[in-house]
């Protein structure tokens, strides 16, 4: 036999090496470790499942969560529950908690809406606020006065009487008609006259009203903008209103003025901690949000 048909026959004889890697595994699988390790391994897995389930369908009422119930329940009506009524508010909760993991079973907050909006509003409770900021002292504040003065205009005020003719009576044509013939007859002497027009459901008379008072008393109207135009000490109009047509009397015109400091402070004072309030919590959400990578998919650079 020749040299070569000697190698062949050894090659031949030689199993392959996939042959010895399964013979490897039969005989680490005939080792009583291994089945010991394996069989640890799975009752480890299967305690942790279980202790998974148990734990899902396992509720506790502790003493703290009682008292968080009848604390929450005394804010809101002034006064701790009665022993009844403390049950109900249990007996409510366990039902909630019930309610709450079959939800997050069927996995119910998944693509919610109003479950994702809710979660944020409490992740902005919990990040905000977290630094207030230093008490500001006279300096501080007098510089953010005089850097914001426009937020300390005080507006216009006026004080004014008033005719009302109501459409009630022939339509709104004839009201602001009748409006119109009074005001030419009117003596130029009489600063109050309610008893030449229709009864108004509200008043006659008003002092110290400022823009927003008169877009409450008569709506987003022509009276509300115009009687702080009209002029002094004579009767104007007729302007129309959500009511119908009046006629004013304009007795006083305070016109918008900055306030002093001293007159400001306080209003000062609070908005200068809103505002570094917002500033820190601006801050302290940057540094949140520095940890995540942001990836756009949609064509834009991300800001």
């Amino acid at each position: 036999m020749s040299v070569s048909d000697s190698l062949l026959l050894a090659r031949v004889a030689q199993p392959p090496r996939d042959d010895r890697f399964v013979s490897l595994l039969r005989r680490a699988l005939q080792e009583p470790l291994l089945h010991f390790l394996l069989l640890g391994a799975l009752i480890f897995v299967l305690a942790d499942l279980h202790k998974g389930a148990d734990q899902q369908y396992r509720i506790v009422i502790d003493r703290a969560r009682v008292e968080k119930l009848a604390q929450t329940y005394a804010q809101q009506f002034g006064g701790r529950p009665t022993p009844q009524m403390l049950r109900t508010l249990i007996e409510n909760d366990i039902n909630e908690e019930v309610l709450y993991r079959e939800g997050l079973a069927m996995r119910l907050d998944q693509d919610d809406e109003v479950i994702r909006r809710r979660v944020v509003q409490k992740a902005q409770f919990l990040e905000q606020d977290l630094n207030p900021p230093a008490a500001p002292g006279d300096a501080a504040l007098r510089a953010f006065y005089d850097q914001h003065q426009a937020r300390y205009i005080a507006p216009a005020r006026i004080a004014f009487s008033h005719i009302f003719f109501s459409p009630d009576k022939g339509g709104d044509a004839k009201a602001r008609a009748r409006a119109a013939a009074t005001l030419a007859a009117l003596d130029a002497h009489t600063a109050r006259a309610p008893e030449l027009g229709d009864a108004y459901p509200d008043l006659y008379d008003y002092s110290a009203i400022g823009s927003d008072d008169a877009v409450r008393l008569f709506g987003e109207t022509e009276m509300a903008r115009a009687i702080f135009h009209a002029p002094l000490h004579r009767w104007a109009g007729p302007y129309h209103s959500g009511y119908g047509w009046h006629l004013v009397y304009v007795s006083t015109l305070e016109p918008a003025h900055l306030l002093a400091f001293a007159d400001a402070r306080e209003q000062v004072r609070s908005d200068y901690q809103a505002d570094s309030q917002s500033t820190a919590n601006a801050r302290n959400f940057a540094a949140i949000k520095s940890r995540y990578t942001i990836v756009r998919e949609d064509g834009q650079a991300p800001r």
